[in-house]
């Protein structure tokens, strides 16, 4: 809502939706392929005309704090999609999902090569947002006249999220395990580099003058066996 935000940015509730969708998707997407998407919805390219340093750090600190809660509340199973809440003229509060919803299918269509598989093996983990996140599905939900049914669309979703969690387990496992073999490979070829020097040139005599440039011969010096030069 401040003014140094581009208009075409998220609000909150389509913020924690989004947020949801990218720490779903089984893959490690940098924060750098989808924060300019947070500032900028239309085309991703505007962002905040922050006054310092200080301030952009600021604000990004704020938003990969936020992320980071929902990596841990969906990992512990405590996930609780952020909602607006609506007040009407009789007094009453009604909830409205599809700000969020719509946030959620951003990030999905954001990444599709992760998500389209299950959307066409497994579609229900995903109907909630769909049918409040797009406006396919929000043609479609107009046409139930029984609130109840929205209601039950409200919370279904945090089932399907941790559903989704579940579903991606495997995948998640599998990269981290690739990753881990990466860094593994690379550590222990930096080890043996460091352990198994190459020699280069042609074998010293005995009776020849020293490579470590001591002046002695080599019978004397370093082919002592004594020496660490």
């Amino acid at each position: 809502m401040s003014e140094i935000c581009p208009d075409s940015g998220m609000l909150i509730d389509t913020l924690d939706g989004f947020l949801a969708a990218i720490v779903l998707t089984p893959a490690t997407i940098m924060a750098s392929r989808w924060l300019p998407w947070v500032w900028d919805m239309d085309e991703g390219e505007e962002a905040p005309h922050f006054e310092s340093v200080e301030e952009a750090n600021h604000f990004l600190g704020l938003i990969m704090r936020y992320y980071n809660s929902i990596v841990y509340a969906i990992d512990q199973g405590q996930f609780e999609p952020l909602f607006l809440e609506l007040y009407q003229e009789s007094g009453s509060e009604f909830l409205d999902a599809e700000g969020w919803c719509e946030g959620f299918m951003f990030g999905v269509e954001l990444f599709p090569e992760h998500w389209q598989t299950l959307i066409e093996q497994h579609p229900i983990l995903i109907e909630p947002m769909m049918l409040l996140g797009t406006e396919k599905g929000r043609r479609t939900v107009k046409g139930y006249d029984d609130p109840d049914t929205q209601r039950e669309i409200y919370e279904t979703i945090p089932i399907v999220v941790a559903a989704l969690h579940v579903y991606f387990r495997p995948q998640r496992e599998r990269e981290v395990a690739a990753i881990m073999r990466l860094v593994e490979t690379r550590k222990a070829g930096s080890v043996g580099s460091a352990r198994s020097p190459q020699s280069h040139g042609s074998k010293v005599g005995r009776n020849d003058p020293c490579p470590c440039g001591s002046g002695k011969k080599y019978k004397k010096c370093c082919g002592m066996g004594e020496w660490l030069h």
